[in-house]
């Protein structure tokens, strides 16, 4: 299918995306050359709009709101002939160049801003809409993250011919950054289905907080006529995963200033970048410049940048290495101001709780469970993550919990309603009705990011220290049966005794369900 300016705009329209309502704050409905985004700084990308110069099976992509399915410029299936539309971009698979797509557009010098947006895109002729006389397959250049883009992330679908380690991806970029703005741009690759039209599996393969140092900038785009000299090709170094011939990937664009839906698993990777960029390995050290920093000095900031053999003219490509290990990193901001009940938040990266611990203050409210924080019930959740061997406290955390409908994302997840197992009075012995419920949720619990256990009692005669014990038991007894089942995932347990009772009536049928120890499979 022929791919036009007016065709990859009527592709956006279709897309499911944000309301028209939460955007129109996002950008001013003054004249201009599009203007800066809500992080007060926007990013310009050069396009090819020439079918036939560029290469086939490659095609410029955006996503729908659910993060995985891809809206491509082909307008359906992509195969090894396609030839549409694409971002200006260029690779190395193991050293190798392969054929990639240079410009191809009109630069232009006048955006018509959008004073709102319908359906995730530009309302009217404005912003990406703009009519520009003669465009065809020369359509305008460049298009910009918050006059375009505002239909989730959007990137570039490629199919590699050969097989081997992705040594070498660069996009040609510009960048505004009126009064030192600043864009935290992060790029992920993923394996695309077939006929790359959707992403497969469950997170990225490579992950890059994008250096956009190098990338050309300037206060304002307002009147501007761009030319080649504004634009640099950016490399994005995703660490040489290893490609297969034959197979689709994309490099899906995305950032946390951006507007929609983040791939698959995207947040997560985002955060694991962000912490990688930010160690010392043996070679060198990488001081993030997460872009547009010290605008009105021409001096660039002193950074040194860890970057695989053979991302540069001037190295030579060496056989992938295995990544280092991403050290624990901690993430607070990931805990909202308002949470839902039975929700986790993840507040560390994948390990870090080998070496951190969350301390809750207000334990009937929320409770830690690996690097989860969980909400337990309604009220005011504190809490603090603290190192294990010292008790040091690194972080605090603090969020309302509600019975609100929970905003659901990578880092925040819904948890199924507890299995309750019971126990024989004044013992931590299950009964064998408990062991076949256990039995029943083994296989979810081997797949379990984390488990919480909590341990009761009866409350007949009242909340004692000894109560406290046999609740503690209990929840260790529910957690032995759980290991005993081969679940290898962290166990956090809580006891707490009679204060949470079922039940206050003094029958021994209303008392036997207060014994008990609550299972929370965290996902």
């Amino acid at each position: 299918m022929r791919a036009t300016h007016r065709h990859i705009t009527a592709r956006l329209a279709t897309a499911t995306v944000l309301v028209a309502a939460a955007l129109v704050s996002l950008v001013p409905s003054r004249g201009g050359a599009s203007p800066a985004g809500p992080s007060g700084a926007n990013v310009g990308f050069d396009f090819s709009w020439d079918d036939a110069k560029n290469p086939a099976g490659h095609s410029a992509s955006f996503l729908e709101a659910d993060g995985v399915t891809a809206n491509n410029c082909s307008g359906g299936p992509l195969s090894a002939a396609t030839k549409t539309c694409n971002f200006v971009f260029d690779y190395q698979i193991n050293g190798a160049a392969q054929f990639s797509a240079s410009r191809a557009a009109r630069f232009i010098s006048f955006w018509t801003n959008p004073p709102t947006y319908v359906g995730g895109m530009p309302a009217a002729n404005t912003g990406c809409s703009s009519p520009t006389s003669g465009a065809g397959d020369l359509g305008k250049a460049p298009l910009t993250l918050f006059d375009c883009f505002n239909a989730n992330s959007f990137g570039q679908v490629f199919r590699a011919n050969v097989t081997g380690p992705l040594t070498e991806f660069r996009v040609s970029m510009t960048c505004l950054a009126p009064g030192g703005g600043k864009y935290e741009l992060y790029a992920l690759l993923y394996e695309m289905s077939a006929d790359g039209t959707s992403i497969t599996g469950n997170g990225p393969i490579g992950t890059n907080l994008v250096n956009l140092s190098k990338c050309p900038t300037a206060a304002t785009w307002k009147g501007k006529a761009f030319t080649t000299k504004d634009f640099a090709m950016i490399n994005v170094n995703l660490g040489n995963p290893g490609l297969t011939a034959g197979k689709f990937y994309g490099v899906y664009f995305t950032g946390p200033s951006m507007p929609g839906t983040p791939p698959v698993g995207a947040v997560d990777a985002m955060q694991r970048a962000k912490a990688a960029s930010t160690t010392t390995t043996t070679t060198t050290t990488t001081t993030p410049w997460s872009s547009f920093k010290n605008q009105g000095n021409t001096r660039k900031p002193a950074t040194t940048t860890t970057v695989a053999r053979g991302t540069s003219g001037t190295t030579a490509p060496s056989a992938p290495t295995t990544a280092a290990p991403v050290p624990a990193a901690l993430f607070p901001d990931n805990v909202a101001a308002t949470s839902a009940v039975m929700t986790a938040v993840r507040v560390m990266s994948s390990g870090a709780e080998k070496t951190y611990v969350i301390d809750s203050l207000t334990p009937r409210t929320c409770l830690g469970a690996g690097r989860n924080l969980v909400m337990m019930s309604t009220g005011r959740c504190r809490a603090q993550i603290t190192l294990r061997r010292n008790g040091r406290v690194s972080a605090t955390l603090g969020t309302t919990v509600t019975d609100g409908s929970p905003l659901l994302s990578d880092v925040v997840v819904q948890v199924a309603p507890p299995t309750v197992v019971q126990f024989r009075n004044g013992t931590a012995l299950t009964t064998p009705t408990a062991r076949a419920r256990i039995a029943n949720i083994t296989s979810d619990a081997r797949k379990a990011d984390a488990i919480l256990v909590t341990g009761h009692t009866g409350n007949a005669g009242g909340e004692t220290a000894k109560m406290t014990q046999l609740s503690q038991k209990r929840a260790m007894a529910a957690r032995s049966l759980l290991r005993g089942r081969g679940v290898s995932v962290l166990i956090a347990i809580q006891s707490y005794g009679a204060t949470q009772a079922v039940s206050t009536s003094k029958k021994e049928s209303q008392q036997a369900l207060n014994r008990r120890a609550e299972i929370f499979i965290i996902p």
